[in-house]
């Protein structure tokens, strides 16, 4: 096998039983996706692909360690066992640690071509229909609840104040996903972005009408229209 497939089929392993949304299927996911937009931007594709494979494995959400994210032990023991070479797996840390909504509200990241494909890539799955199952089910896994009515929003949170978070999804999705179009980089990723944005809109529009919910919830939701 060559290491691709060897870190592929470690990671898919790994996270075989994970609960929180963060699986192999969202690993795969963005893993194609940022293949396609590093197909079309001429990035590096093994760089992408490592990077896209590992880039959740040592992510704060599953080890519940913050300095799991600077380490990345387990990434770099994935290839390690696969045989990646040391300048390529340094590449490969320095992109996965540069991605990540909680990073960006930390301030602007300085990213390459392939980190920022990444980047893309991964918030991409973080929209759409697909982000909204994921928000329910990661709230769910933390017993953050479904919608509380009087939960609103918070802005300008910091880096401590967002990991921290116990929002219920409606909540999470004003806080975070309904933000994501705007820090897309790539073209192709900006389209997409856009049409997954608006599915997000049309449901919440819809859960609030079905949920009787406060006229200051469809307000709120105007300015993402």
């Amino acid at each position: 096998m060559d290491i691709i497939t060897k870190v592929a089929s470690a990671v898919e392993t790994y996270l075989k039983q994970e609960g929180s949304g963060h699986d192999w299927q969202h690993i795969y996911r963005v893993w194609q996706t940022a293949l396609k937009l590093a197909e079309e931007a001429g990035a590096n594709t093994e760089i992408v692909s490592l990077a896209a494979l590992l880039h959740d494995v040592d992510d704060y959400k599953l080890t519940n360690d913050p300095t799991s994210e600077e380490k990345l032990p387990t990434a770099r023991k994935f290839m390690a066992e696969a045989g990646v070479e040391t300048a390529l797996t340094e590449l490969v840390c320095t992109t996965i640690k540069s991605i990540g909504y909680s990073k960006s509200l930390a301030g602007a990241q300085t990213r390459s071509l392939e980190a920022s494909i990444l980047s893309d890539a991964d918030m991409l799955d973080a929209l759409g229909a697909v982000g909204l199952a994921r928000t329910f089910t990661y709230c769910g896994h933390k017993g953050n609840g479904m919608f509380d009515p009087e939960a609103l929003p918070r802005e300008g949170l910091t880096q401590a104040e967002y990991r921290k978070n116990a929002a219920p999804s409606v909540t999470h999705c004003f806080e975070k996903l309904l933000k994501l179009r705007t820090l897309m980089v790539t073209k192709a990723g900006k389209g997409e972005a856009e049409v997954r944005h608006q599915r997000m809109v049309t449901f919440l529009n819809d859960f609030f009408t079905e949920a009787a919910a406060p006229p200051e919830w469809h307000q709120l939701l105007k300015q993402f229209r």
